[in-house]
């Protein structure tokens, strides 16, 4: 591990005019300033502010959002209170709660415009059964203590769309910090029990600091359980999905069991005592935590050899490698504060175990890590958490190619250092960060801050939430775009057209039509193809070729794709490409193409061509096509010139049994002699049309 020393500067007030901005909907300026060339800070809401009736509360942690599709997304923000602490909430009790709001996703316009409580029903596990307690059946066990960081997973961590197993439900983890009997939580936020929140029974007791599932897409789902205590131990709950039950069973919360990493030759951390280089650990068994008090689990966990931690902190899994699992301990002010990483040997079987490596071994100048995520690119964003300490707190940012650290972001100083201007509190903490590019584009991640000064009443401390651009992951970014015919394709574009070479025209059974598409990287970093797939009903009569795998493509540079079209039966047919690509918004960019298969021989197919009539013919703006079926039929028409070629988009509808008519618009058509080639179920006929 190389040392670097982190040093951070005074910025000039003119850059930082232009580097914060106070957002439409919060009350104060950032409460963290920028100190890396090109970072820029958002306040998006401050403690207190209230949109529609409804207040931001204090203390904001971890965090997780989704992209609504309609110009705005919903952002769910832990509250970490103690059990008695502030307001009794829509659930029924105090303490910690989850907040729900709904934020428009334009990083020049970052109004907030509603907000509300997630949690409206809580399901404790208690006499081994699920009680449930809400506003009118309230309980003091549902009066949850300290709620830290948190996890929404990509859908496939709960969804394996392979087999139909799982839920495409979005589910929020998280835990209570609360010594060793917190509770781990999955907060349902979508789908027929949206607002429920449940008890994971099966993912044990502990000082919870998160509760982290792989997002790799499989059957088995994979969570990694972080215990933030002196002494704390890193778990993963491995459970099977489901293709029925409720919403945690589904998603394979329930019935598995929970495994300790027990590194080899190294029983717990110390400060002055690191593991060698790709270490191997195993997982140990525990069993079926379901009944188990967290005081036994952890005894049960040091008899069995799992390895303790100086404070696990916050977890994340490597998006480029799903084997990947990192984690920080936060140790103490003045002791390593240390980033390790886990690469199992196969996430299929994590039961085999894997090796163990301590990528910052706490003397690089950093103090007490506590959240972390990473982007697309092996840059980790790690915030720290001074604990009262008179140290200003920070956002750092660890380079996995590189090996190297710097500062992106620090707190304010006129605020949070004793005898500042705006002096607050020397207790800040940034926290609850995580990578929010695929909703407000290349660069951004959102934060939390807490500030922890007493605000009273249901607000209970300071904090503040922020949108954090980092010049370094935008730079690592590259930008897939497809053209045909020097014209755009769309991601998603399933009306193929013939000015963009999606729609091949017409061709004979038995001969083929070849197109060719430019595939671009419009973006500053190299654009990585990982494969081209065809499929849909008619794939085997679509071949795609010309680029090898893996391709690289530069920046600002493309590669060309050609696509030949086989029909081998008479009528419209269709497929889809999917070009699969390291763009983080648009990894899987499809497409849908078509043409039209043609009698080798052109003959008109008799008994069809006695049921079609074609008026006015000749002529000007628009002709019908009538049909007489005998029974429902898919119906193509298409036009096209007196050589074959395509000249309008085909038409197809599904009609139904007698006399049907469809409109084709001929208003943009030259002057000239055409054919109307219309296909009825494998019967085809043509029409001369002038």
């Amino acid at each position: 591990m190389k040392k670097f020393l982190l040093t951070s500067s005074c910025v000039a007030v003119a850059a930082l005019a232009n580097a914060q901005t106070t957002g439409p909907s919060s009350s104060e300026t950032p409460y963290l300033v920028p100190v890396a060339n090109g970072v820029k800070i958002t306040s998006i809401l401050t403690v207190g502010d209230e949109v529609n009736g409804y207040k931001m509360a204090g203390t904001p942690d971890g965090m997780g959002a989704f992209d609504n599709g309609d110009g705005t997304f919903t952002l769910l923000m832990n509250h970490e209170f103690g059990n008695t602490a502030g307001t009794v909430r829509a659930h029924g009790s105090t303490g910690s709660f989850v907040s729900k709001w709904i934020i428009k996703k334009d990083v020049n316009d970052l109004k907030v415009l509603n907000g509300s409580d997630l949690m409206q029903r809580v399901k404790l596990w208690e006499s081994n059964k699920y009680n449930t307690y809400y506003s009118s059946n309230p309980s003091t066990n549902a009066a949850f203590a300290r709620f830290c960081s948190a996890d929404l997973a990509a859908v496939s961590a709960y969804y394996n769309s392979k087999t139909g197993k799982g839920t495409m439900d979005r589910i929020f983890t998280d835990g209570e910090e609360s010594g060793t009997e917190g509770r781990p939580m999955g907060h349902i936020v979508t789908g027929p029990e949206a607002g429920t929140s449940y008890e994971l029974t099966y993912l044990a007791k502990m000082a919870y600091e998160n509760v982290v599932a792989c997002p790799y897409e499989q059957d088995k789902t994979i969570v990694g359980l972080t215990d933030d205590g002196t002494g704390g131990q890193v778990y993963f709950y491995i459970g099977e999905k489901k293709s029925s039950g409720n919403t945690i069973e589904k998603a394979g919360l329930t019935g598995g069991k929970v495994y300790g990493v027990a590194v080899s030759g190294y029983a717990s951390e110390s400060n002055g005592n690191l593991p060698v280089s790709d270490t191997t650990f195993t997982l140990v068994d525990m069993g079926t935590t379901v009944g188990i008090n967290g005081s036994a689990f952890n005894t049960s966990s040091v008899n069995a050899g799992v390895t303790s931690f100086l404070r696990p902190e916050d977890g994340c899994w490597d998006p480029r490698n799903p084997n990947i699992f990192y984690f920080v301990t936060t140790n103490s002010f003045s002791s390593p504060s240390r980033l390790w990483k886990l690469e199992f040997a196969d996430i299929t079987d994590p039961a085999k175990g894997g090796k163990i490596n301590a990528v910052m071994d706490g003397t690089e100048g950093q103090k007490m890590m506590d959240n972390i995520t990473i982007d697309n690119w092996g840059h980790l964003l790690i915030v720290e958490d001074v604990g009262n300490n008179a140290h200003i707190g920070r956002i750092l940012q660890y380079s996995i190619a590189g090996d190297s650290m710097n500062v992106l972001a620090e707190h304010d100083n006129t605020r949070f250092l004793s005898g500042g201007a705006n002096y607050l509190t020397q207790d800040e903490e940034c926290s609850g960060i995580f990578d929010a590019q695929h909703i407000l584009g290349s660069g951004w991640f959102l934060a939390v801050d807490q500030a922890h000064y007493s605000k009273g009443g249901e607000l209970v401390e300071g904090g503040q939430l922020i949108a954090v651009f980092n010049p370094a992951s935008a730079n690592a970014n590259p930008e897939i775009s497809i053209e045909g015919n020097s014209t755009n394709i769309p991601a998603g574009a399933n009306n193929p057209q013939t000015s963009d070479n999606t729609d091949f025209g017409t061709t004979a059974t038995g001969t083929t039509v070849t197109k060719t598409f430019e595939l671009k990287n419009a973006g500053p970093a190299d654009l990585m193809i990982d494969t081209i797939m065809v499929a849909g009903a008619n794939a085997n009569e679509f071949a795609a070729s010309g680029i090898t795998f893996p391709a690289t493509i530069a920046a600002n540079s493309s590669k060309t794709l050609t696509v030949k079209f086989a029909p081998t039966a008479v009528g419209l047919r269709k497929a889809d490409i999917t070009v699969s690509s390291n763009d983080f918004d648009e990894s899987k960019f499809n497409f849908t193409v078509q043409g039209v298969g043609l009698n080798p021989a052109d003959v008109e197919n008799t008994s069809l061509s006695q049921f079609v009539k074609l008026y006015p013919n000749p002529t000007r703006d628009m002709a019908t096509v009538a049909i007489n079926l005998n029974e429902p039929k898919t119906v193509s028409v298409t036009v096209v010139s007196m050589n074959g070629k395509l000249v309008a988009a085909t038409i197809q509808q599904q009609l139904g049994a007698g006399e049907q008519k469809v409109n084709v618009s001929t208003a943009d058509l030259p002057n000239g002699n055409y054919f109307v080639v219309i296909s009825a179920g494998e019967e085809i006929t043509k029409i001369q049309l002038v």
